[in-house]
């Protein structure tokens, strides 16, 4: 059996200096949010974008910045709080597929998801819950005008099925958001996106379910082979291997976040800033070890070739 021991320190190292990239990162982040109050404000315009989405990605953006801190808020150790941060990653990653695919639609996109807000707001004044014979509802006291109530109703059905069901604000799945992300900014931008997406959605969609999938996982049962840990330091490092997962998967996804913003409004010294984060990310431990038994592979492969 591997020696746990010898994995923690490496692994200690590594997790921490992924929690001070994601702070350098959300610092980032806040620069973005400025920069938008400023162009909003008309104090410092923007080189490029369209003014009709800026309103939009401005709130999105201020909220998956805020979700980093939780994320670091619950792994400043190594414990059980880790799970909790699988559904906020996962919220972090999807929010930033979004807001990117926003990026990439344009004002059309961005029209749809205020639309869709508002439609969402209006049908929770009155909602309903009916299972078996027990039925529950509740009703907020305010009371939209006429006028606006009228535009509200008009915009319902283009966010209810043909079944009745509310449908999201966009028919694409996660998969074809990516895609058409991949249309407008560059290749850099799309694999650290899909690597935040690819690492941490299917995991944290179990956990958010309440499977016995995600409970075996979770206490690292899921391998073919492996059995309870017999010490602390095994099952420590079964909690840093999931610090490492929800990570990895945040940094990734700020750095697709901020590449694509950086390129949809010409500042490219914010990409250069998050690059270099990116850099440093490499240079980890537990990161810098795999890159080079990674390397050796391709030069074995390729020598063989």
């Amino acid at each position: 059996m591997e020696d746990s021991s010898a994995r923690n320190q490496p692994m200690l190292e590594t997790t921490k200096g992924m929690r001070e990239i994601i702070f350098a990162q959300t610092r980032l982040i806040d620069h973005c949010l400025h920069l938008l109050v400023l162009h909003r404000d008309g104090e410092a315009m923007l080189p490029r974008g369209d003014a009709a989405v800026f309103p939009v990605v401005r709130t999105m953006v201020h909220m998956v910045g805020i979700s980093g801190h939780s994320i670091l808020k619950l792994t400043e150790d190594v414990g059980l709080g880790v799970r909790d941060t699988f559904p906020i990653a996962r919220g972090i990653v999807e929010g930033v597929v979004n807001i990117c695919l926003i990026l990439a639609e344009g004002r059309e996109s961005a029209e749809r998801a205020a639309r869709h807000a508002e439609v969402k707001a209006y049908l929770d004044l009155n909602r309903d819950w009916i299972v078996g014979e027990l039925e529950m509802s509740v009703s907020s006291s305010l009371k939209p005008s006429d006028e606006v109530n009228s535009r509200l109703e008009a915009m319902v059905s283009e966010f209810t099925s043909k079944k009745g069901r509310e449908k999201n604000w966009t028919d694409l799945t996660v998969k074809q958001r990516l895609a058409a992300v991949s249309e407008r900014f560059p290749d850099s931008a799309l694999i650290s996106l899909n690597a935040s997406t690819f690492n941490i959605y299917r995991h944290a969609s179990e956990i958010l379910h309440g499977s016995y999938f995600s409970a075996v996982y979770f206490w690292g049962l899921t391998r073919p082979g492996t059995g309870t840990p017999e010490n602390a330091d095994q099952f420590s490092l079964t909690l840093m291997d999931h610090q490492f997962s929800v990570l990895s998967s945040v940094i990734m996804a700020y750095a697709g976040l901020l590449e694509c913003f950086a390129d949809y409004v010409d500042v490219p010294q914010l990409n250069s800033a998050s690059e270099r984060l990116l850099e440093q990310f490499k240079k980890l431990p537990a990161i810098a070890e795999t890159l080079a038994t990674e390397s050796g592979r391709s030069t074995e492969t390729n020598f063989e070739d």
